[in-house]
């Protein structure tokens, strides 16, 4: 069961529950009036890119609208009771939706091209009208918690970026407007960057040095609702990069980026990223490996509540570069409660390929994956992925409350093509939208890589209705290098 399931069947047995005691109560999400809820927007600075493809009102207030490579966003908070959302389109449709469709959100269209749901929580969202999300790309609406205690200007230990396009400048330093190219600002050690709603920074952040045997930046955080935008830098990607470093937390930005991997962790510890949202799409040329979220060689990471939107993987657990530099063993990685729109040249959930050396103790958690698109050549790709192509062994992983809406490619692969091992993986209350037989299912070894104690548990298809039980159900591709592979209600 979904977050979102669990939240409004709580609030109606509360409903319910007050009613006989003669209690005064609100009503369960989605029915409670628009006016209850505090809204904050967060208008476009000067000289900031907006779109025409779509006009967006929340809770009567406008909230500007901004285009990437891969869909067009919008940006705001609230709290204390369900949103209404107005969304006017540029393009016609007799329907559209909203998903996650876990979020059970209604979608009423008012008029010709003008469309009304009601948020019930804070969360990432995607609004649709064309199910070819190439040809109208969707609007996606990261609807944020209220902050609290954010600060209101500079302090020894936070710098503050106030609303307005700011520019990282060659010397690292944030400085007013647009000019030039965009740099990487450094977190200092035990520093806050903060970025305030309707702030665009153009450049890069960096937390600890990239040099594999460099410092790190521990204590150190970046917080807030504004935009990060690498695509200003002259290689377009990679917008934080968190290095060597132990103690840190990312809450509340949007990333931005092309070609190169986004967010990324390597050899650090006690990392928390939160609520952030990660667009990455392909350079202008067409190429590149724009991951979301990758976390590498690092141990006891948590990603909480995030949004990606990748042309390449979503979210990726290695324990090394693709190259083989910043190897080290990855291991207490705990991803939950997040929205995954995987592209066509990655997948959604992985945990590869780069496995030079131990992966164990990771967690995906109550994910809605709303899309596995697929590039000409399908079937290589997989909504959940675990790909061992080196010698390091992968052990202790869970999936456990996944839905994934849409898949153009294989539904799972789990595979040894090298000399390590996979082994206790344990699939829990995973349900795909499309039927068993459509696309394969993979699992197998190699002779030189063990496979082994692999456990599905209720394992569904067709959105829900049919269990998985034997593996004769699924289009299932194996050999005997894998064993123990069971499944069950």
């Amino acid at each position: 069961m979904g977050l979102l399931s669990i939240l409004r069947r709580f609030s109606i047995t509360l409903v319910a529950t007050a009613t006989l005691l003669g209690l005064t109560v609100l009503a369960p999400w989605g029915a409670a009036p628009a006016s209850a809820a505090t809204v904050v927007t967060y208008p476009a600075p000067p000289g900031a890119p907006t779109t025409g493809q779509y006009a967006v009102s929340v809770g009567g207030r406008s909230s500007p609208v901004h285009p990437t490579g891969l869909g067009a966003f919008t940006n705001f908070s609230f709290g204390g009771g369900p949103v209404a959302v107005t969304v006017t389109t540029s393009k016609d449709s007799p329907t559209a939706v909203l998903r996650p469709r876990d979020a059970a959100v209604r979608v009423t269209r008012l008029a010709p091209r003008t469309f009304r749901f009601t948020i019930p929580v804070p969360g990432s969202y995607s609004f649709e009208i064309d199910p070819d999300t190439d040809t109208y790309p969707p609007l996606f609406l990261f609807a944020n918690p209220l902050e609290v205690g954010a600060p209101t200007g500079n302090t020894p230990t936070t710098r503050y970026v106030g609303p307005g396009v700011w520019t990282v400048d060659g010397a690292g330093q944030i400085v007013p407007g647009a000019s030039g190219p965009g740099g990487t600002y450094a977190v200092p050690p035990g520093t806050r960057l903060y970025l305030a709603g309707g702030a665009i920074l153009r450049g890069k952040i960096r937390i600890g040095a990239d040099s594999e045997s460099g410092p790190g930046a521990d204590g150190t955080a970046v917080t807030g609702r504004g935009i990060v935008d690498s695509t200003a830098v002259i290689d377009h990607g990679r917008p934080l990069r968190i290095n060597n470093s132990t103690g840190v937390t990312i809450d509340g930005p949007i990333f931005l980026g092309q070609k190169h991997w986004g967010v990324v962790s390597r050899r650090s510890a006690q990392v928390t990223l939160r609520n952030i949202k990660v667009i990455n799409w392909r350079d202008d040329d067409g190429t590149g490996t724009p991951d979301g979220i990758d976390v590498v060689a690092s141990r006891n990471v948590e990603v909480d509540g995030v949004f990606v939107r990748s042309y390449d993987d979503g979210i990726a657990i290695k324990s090394s570069m693709s190259d083989g530099a910043w190897a080290g063993s990855t291991s207490q990685i705990y991803v939950h409660d997040s929205v995954v729109f995987n592209g066509r040249a990655g997948n959604a959930l992985e945990i590869g390929r780069e496995t030079g050396a131990p992966i164990t103790g990771v967690s995906y958690e109550n994910i809605d994956v709303i899309h596995k698109l697929a590039r000409s050549d399908p079937y290589a790709r997989d909504a959940i992925s675990i790909f061992v192509r080196d010698g390091g062994d992968v052990s202790d992983i869970n999936y456990r409350d996944i839905r994934v809406e849409e898949c153009q490619e294989r539904y799972l692969g789990f595979e040894v093509t090298g000399s390590g091992s996979l082994t206790g993986v344990d699939v829990d209350d995973v349900v795909f939208a499309g039927p068993p037989r459509a696309l394969p299912t993979v699992v197998a070894g190699n002779p030189n890589g063990l496979l082994d104690d692999v456990d599905f548990r209720g394992l569904r298809f067709n959105g829900g209705s049919t269990l998985i039980t034997s593996p004769s159900q699924l289009a299932f591709v194996t050999n005997a290098y894998a064993t123990g592979v069971t499944f069950g209600p």
